[in-house]
């Protein structure tokens, strides 16, 4: 029988973080917010500040959490404001777009957790990474 573990975000409080400084992009955790551009998001040159806020706004808020801090994704996946863009971190995030047309609208555009986003992406372009000799390829279905 497996334990269920509860990431510890379930158990702070609201006051127990202070919203994040526009100041320095610090938070009281001392988590720094990426702000190197070329790591936001798509491949096409990433997204403004604005939009990255905009959403964020569309993530679930949990009731006991800091929502400027914390908030799930669509899967129930913990997301932590500063982790923007991180794939280093257990709560690190992207913009999944899901309007594959490429003419994005902040309707279209959800904040996923990092894992979930790969996974998402690799079902909606039905792409996998295989063998090809002695390199991987990208193969689209």
């Amino acid at each position: 029988m497996s334990a269920l573990i509860m990431p510890y975000p379930l158990y702070f409080q609201s006051d127990d973080f202070a919203s994040p400084q526009d100041s320095d992009g610090e938070d009281e955790t001392g988590r720094q917010e990426n702000t190197d551009e070329t790591q936001f998001g798509s491949p096409a040159g990433g997204y403004e500040r604005e939009l990255i806020d905009s959403v964020w706004q569309c993530a679930e808020e949990v009731v006991g959490n800091d929502p400027e801090l914390w908030r799930k994704d669509e899967f129930g996946a913990w997301i932590n404001r500063m982790d923007y863009g991180r794939r280093n971190s257990e709560f690190g995030w992207e913009i999944c777009d899901m309007n594959t047309g490429g003419n994005s609208d902040l309707l279209a555009l959800r904040p996923m957790q990092w894992q979930n986003y790969v996974d998402q992406m690799a079902a909606l372009t039905q792409s996998r990474v295989t063998a090809h000799g002695l390199h991987n390829l990208r193969v689209v279905r």
